[in-house]
């Protein structure tokens, strides 16, 4: 195997990548959780562990496939500590003139369906998108966070997103208590970084995931909020003796709202109170149509707009013509970001095998899942971290894969060829003798 690692090849620039992950394991797992990622980056689908192991594992040595089941499902990986080192590499991508720009954490769950029962946390689970036409799915549910760092891509400025932990929800575990536990993981090692927001839809600013926010002076808060939100104005001086009132009156969306027609969208936005915060917010109203109440979504955001606007323009970014404009749309603006992580959802399952584990504990599910992110984030900043990849830093992550996948099936052709040619001693009299057929069977 050592013949595969040559100084300008790309299995050992990927070894360099992976080497953070590789020195946490003992050398022989290290060994074989490479050979793994190099297989999830070099085969097209990804149906099972036996079919990683007959089509590319099988051929690079003599580990049997049952080493890499236990690797999988035994070995007790250290995925905190591999999303540690996914966000140290992130984060590493920052250059100097863009290091005010906010960090993003995004947390969201999907769902993936699943047949049979034999699957551990296996169960039916409400699905509010009805992909299938029914409200239910019977599956697994996963709870995941990615990170969004500012990067020069072809000349402009744009956010790369990329996965940072997995985890599989339990029977008995809360979606709130996962995200929070893994987004206080993120912050110890976020938390030199001069701002960092997390994103989320509205079922995650309630609870534990606030209680996290509070705790961390850098972590901010956008997020889409319940409709239904009660919100308050703040409190008036009336010059009365007493204790003064910690709020005003309660606002109407209807009455207290100037709305302004932007694009095809009314919006409106204003400083409130509200029972999910200590503090005063930054309160967003959208709708498409004044009349029709259930169409109304509600934005929150810990984050000052004009903190934010200040962040952005001393590097001439602008998001529209009009600063006054930009300082309370640009949180809104900021969080459409957090689709990013639906695009990723969908990139994952379509072109990276994500559902296609056939492994049935929890463990060696979340192991299975956590190698394809690696992979998966692997693509995306490599051409970012290493100048021999620059080339693809604009393009997308499946072209990377096929074009990186392409490469090392090259480079372990020809290592395979002179190790068979040097086994069999061929010299200048009978080297006519040598076989391709023979070559090509005992390679497979």
């Amino acid at each position: 195997m050592e013949r595969l690692y040559q100084k300008k090849g790309i299995m050992s620039r990927m070894k360099k990548y992976f080497s953070p992950y590789i020195e946490m394991l003992t050398k022989p797992s290290g060994h074989k959780l490479f050979l793994l990622l190099l297989g999830m980056v070099c085969i097209q689908a990804v149906t099972s562990m036996a079919h990683v192991y007959k089509w590319f594992l099988r051929p690079l040595g003599k580990i049997s496939q049952n080493a890499y089941y236990h690797l999988m499902s035994y070995a007790k990986l250290p995925m905190g500590k591999f999303a540690a080192a996914t966000l140290r590499k992130a984060i590493g991508l920052i250059d100097e003139k863009l290091a005010k720009y906010p960090v993003l954490l995004v947390v969201d769950d999907t769902l993936q369906a699943k047949f049979g029962t034999k699957f551990e946390c296996w169960g039916t689970i409400f699905d509010h998108a009805r992909h299938n036409g029914s409200s239910y799915l019977k599956g697994h549910c996963f709870v995941a966070m990615a990170v969004c760092v500012p990067a020069m891509v072809g000349g402009a400025v744009k956010y790369l997103t990329v996965p940072v932990r997995f985890r599989l929800r339990g029977e008995d575990e809360s979606k709130l208590t996962i995200a929070s536990e893994m987004v206080a993981e993120a912050m110890r090692v976020l938390k030199d970084v001069g701002t960092v927001i997390l994103m989320c839809d509205s079922w995650y600013p309630k609870g534990e995931v606030l209680k996290t926010v509070e705790a961390h002076e850098n972590l901010e808060l956008i997020a889409n909020v319940r409709s239904d939100t009660v919100m308050y104005d703040l409190p008036q001086r009336t010059g009365k003796r007493g204790r003064p009132a910690k709020r005003g009156k309660k606002l109407c969306v209807r009455g207290d709202f100037e709305f302004v027609m932007v694009g095809k969208y009314f919006m409106a936005a204003r400083t409130a109170i509200t029972n999910l915060f200590a503090n005063p917010i930054h309160m967003t109203l959208t709708t498409a149509n004044l009349d029709a109440h259930k169409s109304y979504r509600l934005f929150a955001s810990t984050i000052d707009p004009k903190k934010l606007f200040d962040l952005f323009s001393p590097h001439g970014q602008s998001l529209d013509n009009d600063p006054a404009r930009l300082s309370w749309l640009l949180p809104l603006k900021l969080y459409s970001l957090r689709w990013s992580i639906e695009t990723m959802f969908y990139e994952l399952k379509t072109f990276w095998s994500f559902g296609s584990y056939r492994l049935r504990s929890k463990s060696a599910i979340e192991n299975f899942v956590s190698l394809i992110s690696l992979s998966y984030s692997f693509v995306k900043l490599a051409p970012f971290e290493d100048d021999f990849f620059s080339d693809f830093s604009d393009l997308s992550p499946q072209s990377t894969k096929f074009a990186f996948a392409d490469a090392i099936r090259k480079e372990l052709f020809f290592a395979q060829f002179v190790d068979f040619a040097e086994s069999h001693h061929f010299s200048s009299d009978n080297f006519h003798d040598l076989d391709i057929l023979d070559f090509f069977a005992h390679s497979s």
